[in-house]
């Protein structure tokens, strides 16, 4: 499967995915969508970081009746913040179709809620408890709902919510359409599946097994989204290395990324499936040739290179299966030489992490972003290690003459000193990041 257009989704839904910046299917959304498109029930296990929002929530945009304002899907979230991660997404999948939800959980007004209500929606998200609170209230009509999404169930499960879910299948209507996701398969998931579920579709896509992951030193940081910009860009500053490796979900996030790193005076090329051939040979030949130093990719357009002496390859955003992680860190640590593979996490993705560390059998070492004098000491030993390379190459007698004119005058360490300062702060472009980034140069 390559694209989405081979799902057989509608115009609409095509360019909402298109505008999301999504390249193709991740395998749960291969597997997933055409049977909820062809009205069965699925129980999946999978991931935060997957694409299993997607995975149901296509089906749920294609499957409603635009014309009909009424609640016709719900989807039940085990948290107010992933409540709110889901409406984003399904609103984002369903922009071009006209779909109306409304997100229902604690901490929000209720006021709020009810106005939606009142005025009409397509679809819910909702936490369980809230949404009960509305169904005891009678402030919510569920008597035309096809379809009820369950995600994180093993998360609603652990926090005490089994009871609830119970109450709010049972007073669905029966005939409707149900799709079960967790990370884990425990015993009182899958009773719920055979008691309100019918004949329902097992979809396992990672069975823990050894996977072999090259020799790479493998280290994660915890990053809060707002801040993963800034942490690459320590990254890159700390590690100064000649080819980075970059890896984002989207087609959208490869284009904002390459724009800011280019801003801040990065050599900074981008490559997803939208490149042509052409383009995508340019952009590849800049690479290997040193002219760029951050290739930044879609795993769709970063299958297949074989580029050496790559290091670090940064996973930008979480790879949406362990496969795809060892995909990714197999970019570098090739031939025998040192890699390192270096991978951001939101706190809540922390649990996805560990997952792949069981599937792939690996330790991914916790580490702290570079500091700004970590940074700056990297400088300094680079600029030292130039230094040392000039004195044993013997191409500095033109400047002799001056440095025995300045000794006259001058304590010699003081001149070794001035004379590195003017060889760091001298730039090679014309912006300021790069005048800081470039001072070894």
């Amino acid at each position: 499967m390559t694209s989405f257009r081979e799902l057989g989704l509608s115009k609409p839904v095509l360019k909402s995915m298109d505008d999301m910046g999504f390249e193709e299917p991740t395998p749960v959304q291969v597997r997933a969508i055409p049977a909820l498109l062809q009205g069965r029930d699925i129980v999946a296990q999978a991931l935060t970081g997957t694409g299993k929002t997607a995975a149901f929530g296509i089906p749920l945009v294609e499957r409603i009746d635009i014309e009909h304002l009424v609640p016709q899907a719900i989807v039940l979230a085990p948290t107010r913040e992933l409540a709110v991660q889901v409406a984003e997404q399904l609103n984002g999948i369903g922009r071009h179709r006209g779909l109306l939800l409304v997100p229902i959980y604690g901490g929000q007004p209720i006021e709020r809620q009810l106005r939606a209500l009142r005025h009409g929606v397509h679809a819910i998200v909702a936490t369980p408890g809230r949404l009960m609170d509305h169904m005891r209230r009678g402030t919510i009509d569920l008597s035309k709902v096809g379809m009820l999404m369950l995600d994180e169930a093993d998360v609603m499960l652990d926090m005490g919510f089994l009871d609830d879910v119970e109450y709010i299948m049972g007073h669905l209507p029966t005939d409707r359409l149900t799709a079960l996701f967790s990370a884990t398969m425990p015993d009182p998931i899958l009773k719920l599946a055979r008691h309100y579920m019918r004949e329902p579709e097992i979809i396992r896509l990672s069975q823990p097994r050894a996977l072999t992951v090259p020799e790479t030193a493998q280290v994660y940081y915890e990053v809060p989204f707002r801040r993963k910009f800034d942490a690459l860009c320590r990254v890159l500053d700390a590690r100064r290395s000649e080819r980075a490796l970059v890896f984002c979900a989207t087609k959208r996030t490869v284009d904002e990324l390459v724009e800011r790193l280019q801003a801040r005076g990065y050599l900074a090329e981008g490559l997803h499936g939208d490149f042509g051939q052409q383009v995508r040979e340019r952009v590849l030949r800049a690479f290997r040739a040193g002219q760029s130093e951050v290739l930044v990719a879609t795993d769709v357009a970063a299958r297949g290179l074989d580029i050496p002496d790559v290091s670090p390859v940064v996973n930008f955003d979480m790879p949406p299966d362990p496969e795809y992680y060892v995909h990714r860190i197999g970019r570098t640590g090739r031939l025998g030489r040192r890699g390192e593979a270096i991978t951001f996490v939101n706190p809540w993705e922390m649990r996805e992490l560990r997952v792949i560390e069981r599937v792939t059998g690996t330790r991914i070492r916790r580490e702290q972003v570079p500091t700004g004098a970590e940074v700056e000491e990297r400088e300094a030993q680079i600029l030292e290690e130039r230094l040392a390379e000039t004195l044993a190459r013997g191409q500095w007698g033109q400047y002799r003459a001056i440095i025995e004119d300045l000794l006259e005058d001058h304590d010699p360490v003081d001149v070794a000193a001035a004379a590195l300062a003017l060889a760091a702060a001298r730039p090679p472009r014309a912006t300021p990041r790069v005048t800081r980034r470039r001072r070894a140069a």
